[in-house]
């Protein structure tokens, strides 16, 4: 894999990139779903040039459950000797609600499907990084400013230069606020469906109070919520959700001071609550953002496609957002197979790869507006509703009954 102006692993020294034969394709985005894309790509016999926006590869992230189909892929993509799930199985998922009184223990097993791994964002996007191909160019620092969908034309900014080439293929895979989408298919307003919540995430040095490695926690009262992870081998992560129409995030800016507005928010919580959010001040956050859903009637126009995030966006709720991305992305490649040096139909590769995609992520995003209020109940009884059914859960003979049935 060839380098453009990578900090971390070049000193922004420039590079020079091997030219080779085939059509170019650009990705915009260098997350999971640009970097599965790119190495499909590239296996099909296009010559790839990935663009990313920051300066350097990002690392980190909250936690995510790689589904099936997501494991699949990466086997494909030749990654997943690289991925291993970070929550023991002998584990428990304990419940606690905002005085600190457990609700809740339930064994980790009784989620585990036995394909499915947990992960965190950075486990991926560093074991696809490491998986890219020889070839592939990486332009950090790199925007576009304007693409044409009908010429494959993109001016990209790199460094405050402006420059203007044209590419056969061109792939935004850019996340929920996509510069792609925005160019090529209108602003962002007009697709995207807000759940009116916040998501904040942190990857802590140490857990607070006396857990350990393995413990799951998940903090819930109605409209606020937080799950603290003690990862195998991984800093702790938490991430928190709460719903922004709460008298407490009221006048808050979660997204530019997010330490104030967890503070404002969850700041009458007992229990592990005061360790945990000076824990996340002293950390700081890595992510912070509204959840919202990405609804587009086409993921492409001409010469020009979306992927992942910024096409279709199931949020955290269904579960699916990661395995989605991968599956993707992996499968962009043998849409668009070069054969005996005949490039295909762009755009109407293009159409067949939505129709193979689309009824899967429309599923995943059924899923996660069922799912919101389960894992963030919006009243009371809602609350006491979730917390009787995992009460049930914990018992011995349910969970000896869930197990057999799982196997089954």
């Amino acid at each position: 894999m060839t380098t453009v102006d990578e900090p971390a692993r070049t000193g922004r020294k420039r590079t020079s990139v091997p030219s080779t034969a085939g059509p170019r394709a650009l990705v915009v985005g260098a997350g999971i779903a640009g970097l599965a894309a790119a190495t499909s790509l590239h296996r099909a016999g296009w010559r790839v040039t990935v663009c990313e926006r920051a300066p350097a590869r990002r690392t980190g992230g909250y936690f995510v459950r790689l589904a099936a189909e997501g494991v699949e892929a990466a086997t494909r993509l030749g990654v997943e000797e690289s991925l291993r799930t970070r929550l023991p199985i002998d584990g428990h998922i304990t419940g606690v609600d905002g005085r600190g009184r457990t609700t809740s223990r339930v064994e980790a097993a009784l989620v585990e499907d036995g394909v499915s791994l947990a992960l965190v964002r950075g486990d991926l996007e560093a074991a696809l990084w490491e998986g890219l191909p020889p070839g592939v160019e990486v332009r950090f620092a790199t925007a576009p400013l304007a693409v044409s969908p009908a010429h494959g034309a993109v001016t990209l900014s790199h460094d405050g230069a402006e420059s203007t080439e044209r590419w056969d293929l061109v792939v935004g895979a850019d996340g929920v606020r996509s510069t792609v989408r925005d160019l090529v298919f209108g602003p962002e307003e007009e697709f995207r469906h807000d759940f009116d919540h916040v998501v904040v995430s942190a990857v802590l040095p140490r857990l607070p109070g006396a857990l350990v490695e393995g413990d799951y926690v998940v903090l819930v009262e109605p409209g606020r919520s937080a799950h603290l992870m003690g990862m195998a081998g991984h800093d702790p992560v938490v991430f928190f959700t709460y719903r922004t129409d709460l008298p407490q995030a009221a006048g808050t800016e979660p997204t530019s001071r997010p330490v104030e507005a967890l503070r404002a928010v969850y700041g009458d919580f007992d229990g592990l609550m005061p360790e945990l959010l000076d824990l996340v001040a002293g950390a700081g956050a890595t992510h912070a953002d509204t959840v919202g859903q990405i609804h587009l009637e086409r993921w492409s126009r001409g010469r020009v496609v979306l992927l992942g995030d910024s096409a279709w966006c199931p949020t955290l709720y269904s579960g699916h957002g990661s395995a989605l991305a991968l599956a993707g992305g992996e499968s962009l490649g043998s849409h668009l197979r070069v054969i005996d040096d005949t490039v295909p139909d762009v755009p109407a590769a293009l159409v067949a790869w939505e129709a193979e995609r689309r009824p899967v992520t429309d599923v995943a995003r059924s899923a996660a507006r069922r799912a919101r209020h389960f894992f963030l109940p919006g009243n009371r009884v809602v609350t006491a509703l979730r917390q009787t059914a995992l009460r049930a859960v914990s018992e011995p003979w349910v969970a000896w009954l869930l197990r057999r049935v799982g196997r089954r």
